[in-house]
Protein backbone atom coordinates (compact mmCIF):
# COMPACT_ATOMS: atom_id res chain seq x y z
CA UNK A 1 0.00 0.00 0.00
CA UNK A 2 1.13 3.78 -0.48
CA UNK A 3 -0.27 6.34 1.22
CA UNK A 4 -0.59 9.37 -0.40
CA UNK A 5 -1.46 13.26 1.58
CA UNK A 6 -2.46 16.50 0.23
CA UNK A 7 -0.05 19.01 1.51
CA UNK A 8 -2.30 22.45 2.48
CA UNK A 9 -4.57 21.66 5.64
CA UNK A 10 -3.69 18.12 5.83
CA UNK A 11 -0.16 18.23 6.74
CA UNK A 12 0.06 22.00 8.66
CA UNK A 13 -2.44 24.50 8.86
CA UNK A 14 -1.82 26.40 5.46
CA UNK A 15 -3.58 29.73 7.36
CA UNK A 16 -0.64 29.44 9.12
CA UNK A 17 1.53 30.39 5.88
CA UNK A 18 -1.28 32.87 4.10
CA UNK A 19 -0.99 34.84 7.55
CA UNK A 20 3.20 34.97 7.27
CA UNK A 21 3.21 35.68 3.92
CA UNK A 22 0.54 38.74 4.13
CA UNK A 23 2.87 39.78 6.36
CA UNK A 24 5.70 40.06 4.46
CA UNK A 25 3.48 41.48 1.71
CA UNK A 26 2.21 44.27 3.90
CA UNK A 27 5.17 44.68 5.13
CA UNK A 28 6.57 46.24 1.18
CA UNK A 29 3.83 48.16 1.03
CA UNK A 30 3.69 49.90 3.82
CA UNK A 31 7.65 50.65 3.60
CA UNK A 32 8.25 50.74 -0.02
CA UNK A 33 4.76 51.82 -0.91
CA UNK A 34 3.67 54.04 1.43
CA UNK A 35 0.24 52.02 2.48
CA UNK A 36 -0.28 52.65 5.84
CA UNK A 37 -2.05 50.13 7.70
CA UNK A 38 -2.15 47.49 4.51
CA UNK A 39 -0.72 44.83 6.58
CA UNK A 40 -3.75 44.89 9.46
CA UNK A 41 -6.29 45.83 6.42
CA UNK A 42 -5.37 42.28 4.39
CA UNK A 43 -5.26 40.02 8.04
CA UNK A 44 -8.79 41.64 8.91
CA UNK A 45 -10.08 40.56 4.98
CA UNK A 46 -8.30 37.23 5.53
CA UNK A 47 -9.47 36.28 8.62
CA UNK A 48 -12.82 37.54 7.36
CA UNK A 49 -13.07 34.87 4.56
CA UNK A 50 -11.77 36.89 1.77
CA UNK A 51 -9.53 34.45 -0.39
CA UNK A 52 -9.99 36.40 -4.31
CA UNK A 53 -8.69 40.18 -4.90
CA UNK A 54 -7.60 40.52 -1.65
CA UNK A 55 -4.33 43.07 -2.55
CA UNK A 56 -7.31 45.21 -4.67
CA UNK A 57 -9.24 45.31 -1.94
CA UNK A 58 -7.50 46.04 0.77
CA UNK A 59 -6.17 48.87 -1.34
CA UNK A 60 -9.89 50.28 -1.79
CA UNK A 61 -9.95 50.21 1.77
CA UNK A 62 -7.45 52.38 2.86
CA UNK A 63 -8.57 54.93 0.40
CA UNK A 64 -5.51 54.12 -2.41
CA UNK A 65 -5.55 54.18 -6.24
CA UNK A 66 -6.38 51.20 -7.76
CA UNK A 67 -3.38 48.88 -7.93
CA UNK A 68 -1.08 49.28 -11.43
CA UNK A 69 -0.47 45.81 -13.47
CA UNK A 70 3.51 46.14 -11.96
CA UNK A 71 2.72 47.05 -8.64
CA UNK A 72 0.18 44.01 -8.28
CA UNK A 73 2.60 41.84 -9.52
CA UNK A 74 5.30 42.98 -7.26
CA UNK A 75 2.61 42.23 -4.50
CA UNK A 76 2.16 38.44 -5.93
CA UNK A 77 5.66 37.69 -6.25
CA UNK A 78 6.21 38.87 -2.66
CA UNK A 79 3.79 36.63 -1.79
CA UNK A 80 4.32 33.61 -3.99
CA UNK A 81 7.69 33.58 -2.95
CA UNK A 82 7.54 33.62 0.64
CA UNK A 83 9.80 31.10 2.29
CA UNK A 84 8.99 31.32 6.39
CA UNK A 85 11.80 29.90 8.26
CA UNK A 86 9.97 27.28 9.42
CA UNK A 87 6.09 25.57 9.48
CA UNK A 88 4.95 23.57 11.89
CA UNK A 89 2.79 20.27 11.20
CA UNK A 90 -0.21 19.64 12.53
CA UNK A 91 0.70 17.65 15.45
CA UNK A 92 -1.67 14.61 14.56
CA UNK A 93 -0.41 14.71 10.99
CA UNK A 94 3.37 14.84 12.08
CA UNK A 95 2.59 11.97 14.55
CA UNK A 96 1.04 9.70 11.77
CA UNK A 97 3.63 10.52 9.37
CA UNK A 98 6.16 9.06 11.84
CA UNK A 99 4.14 5.53 12.64
CA UNK A 100 3.84 5.22 8.61
CA UNK A 101 7.02 5.96 7.51
CA UNK A 102 8.85 2.80 8.07
CA UNK A 103 5.51 0.85 7.28
CA UNK A 104 4.45 2.07 3.60
CA UNK A 105 5.60 4.45 1.05
CA UNK A 106 4.31 7.89 1.38
CA UNK A 107 4.06 10.15 -1.26
CA UNK A 108 2.99 14.05 -1.70
CA UNK A 109 0.43 15.29 -4.42
CA UNK A 110 -0.10 18.79 -4.00
CA UNK A 111 -2.32 21.57 -5.98
CA UNK A 112 -1.25 25.72 -5.65
CA UNK A 113 1.30 28.24 -7.51
CA UNK A 114 5.14 27.47 -7.74
CA UNK A 115 7.65 28.30 -6.18
CA UNK A 116 4.78 28.75 -2.72
CA UNK A 117 4.33 24.60 -3.07
CA UNK A 118 8.05 23.82 -2.85
CA UNK A 119 8.97 26.35 -0.33
CA UNK A 120 6.08 25.08 2.02
CA UNK A 121 7.32 21.83 1.58
CA UNK A 122 10.76 22.84 2.33
CA UNK A 123 9.60 24.63 5.47
CA UNK A 124 7.84 21.85 6.90
CA UNK A 125 11.11 19.14 6.21
CA UNK A 126 8.58 16.94 4.08
CA UNK A 127 11.43 15.51 1.65
CA UNK A 128 12.46 13.25 4.57
CA UNK A 129 9.32 11.17 4.81
CA UNK A 130 7.42 11.65 1.57
CA UNK A 131 8.82 10.17 -2.10
CA UNK A 132 7.84 11.48 -4.59
CA UNK A 133 6.51 14.97 -4.17
CA UNK A 134 4.31 15.84 -6.98
CA UNK A 135 3.61 19.39 -7.35
CA UNK A 136 0.71 18.99 -9.91
CA UNK A 137 2.14 23.22 -11.11
CA UNK A 138 5.29 21.71 -12.14
CA UNK A 139 3.27 19.12 -14.28
CA UNK A 140 1.10 21.93 -16.09
CA UNK A 141 -1.91 24.28 -14.72
CA UNK A 142 -4.15 21.89 -16.77
CA UNK A 143 -2.75 19.07 -14.27
CA UNK A 144 -3.93 20.47 -11.12
CA UNK A 145 -6.72 18.44 -9.57
CA UNK A 146 -9.19 16.67 -10.54
CA UNK A 147 -6.76 15.73 -13.13
CA UNK A 148 -5.86 12.11 -12.56
CA UNK A 149 -2.37 12.64 -13.87
CA UNK A 150 -0.29 13.09 -10.50
CA UNK A 151 -2.69 10.04 -8.74
CA UNK A 152 -1.63 7.77 -12.31
CA UNK A 153 2.08 9.24 -11.76
CA UNK A 154 2.23 7.69 -8.66
CA UNK A 155 0.57 4.44 -9.72
CA UNK A 156 3.66 4.14 -12.26
CA UNK A 157 6.19 4.93 -9.73
CA UNK A 158 4.96 1.96 -7.30
CA UNK A 159 3.14 -0.15 -9.92
CA UNK A 160 1.25 -3.04 -8.70
CA UNK A 161 0.59 -1.49 -5.52
CA UNK A 162 -3.08 0.03 -3.76
CA UNK A 163 -3.15 3.39 -2.52
CA UNK A 164 -4.81 5.63 -0.35
CA UNK A 165 -5.01 9.74 -0.45
CA UNK A 166 -5.95 11.78 2.52
CA UNK A 167 -6.78 15.11 1.58
CA UNK A 168 -9.21 17.90 2.92
CA UNK A 169 -10.35 19.08 -0.12
CA UNK A 170 -14.24 17.80 -1.02
CA UNK A 171 -14.41 19.89 -4.23
CA UNK A 172 -11.46 18.48 -5.99
CA UNK A 173 -9.31 15.89 -3.76
CA UNK A 174 -10.92 12.91 -4.42
CA UNK A 175 -12.41 13.04 -7.53
CA UNK A 176 -9.80 11.50 -9.68
CA UNK A 177 -8.38 8.45 -7.14
CA UNK A 178 -11.84 7.64 -6.70
CA UNK A 179 -12.37 6.75 -10.35
CA UNK A 180 -8.87 5.23 -10.30
CA UNK A 181 -10.06 2.76 -7.68
CA UNK A 182 -7.95 4.50 -4.57
CA UNK A 183 -9.07 4.26 -0.91
CA UNK A 184 -10.17 7.93 -0.16
CA UNK A 185 -9.90 9.51 3.26
CA UNK A 186 -11.18 13.48 3.97
CA UNK A 187 -9.82 15.26 7.19
CA UNK A 188 -12.22 18.26 8.22
CA UNK A 189 -10.22 20.86 10.01
CA UNK A 190 -12.47 23.00 11.92
CA UNK A 191 -9.44 26.20 10.78
CA UNK A 192 -9.28 24.79 7.27
CA UNK A 193 -9.58 26.85 4.53
CA UNK A 194 -11.68 24.48 2.90
CA UNK A 195 -13.90 23.23 5.12
CA UNK A 196 -16.94 24.53 3.94
CA UNK A 197 -16.34 22.94 0.05
CA UNK A 198 -18.70 20.34 -1.31
CA UNK A 199 -18.32 17.01 -2.96
CA UNK A 200 -19.62 16.67 -6.57
CA UNK A 201 -21.57 13.50 -7.27
CA UNK A 202 -18.06 11.69 -8.20
CA UNK A 203 -15.83 13.37 -5.47
CA UNK A 204 -16.66 12.29 -1.62
CA UNK A 205 -14.01 10.71 0.45
CA UNK A 206 -14.94 7.07 1.35
CA UNK A 207 -14.23 7.85 4.82
CA UNK A 208 -14.47 11.49 6.19
CA UNK A 209 -13.03 12.37 9.54
CA UNK A 210 -12.17 15.26 12.47
CA UNK A 211 -8.22 14.56 12.56
CA UNK A 212 -5.71 11.90 11.36
CA UNK A 213 -5.42 9.35 14.33
CA UNK A 214 -7.84 7.19 13.15
CA UNK A 215 -6.23 6.47 9.76
CA UNK A 216 -3.84 3.95 11.04
CA UNK A 217 -6.46 1.72 11.92
CA UNK A 218 -8.35 2.64 8.72
CA UNK A 219 -5.50 1.53 6.81
CA UNK A 220 -5.42 -1.76 8.67
CA UNK A 221 -8.93 -2.46 8.62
Amino acid sequence: MVVVFDLDDTLYPESAYVLSALEEVGRLGEQRLGLIGFTSVLFRLFKSGKRTKLFQTAIEEINRPALTGETLDLLLTTYRKHQPARLDWHPDALELVKALHDRYPLAIISDGYMPTQRLKAEALGAAKWFSPIIFTEELGREYWKPSARSYETIMQTYPGESFVYIGDNLAKDFIAPRALGWNTICVHRADGIHKDAFAPADGAARHDIADLSSVAALLSA
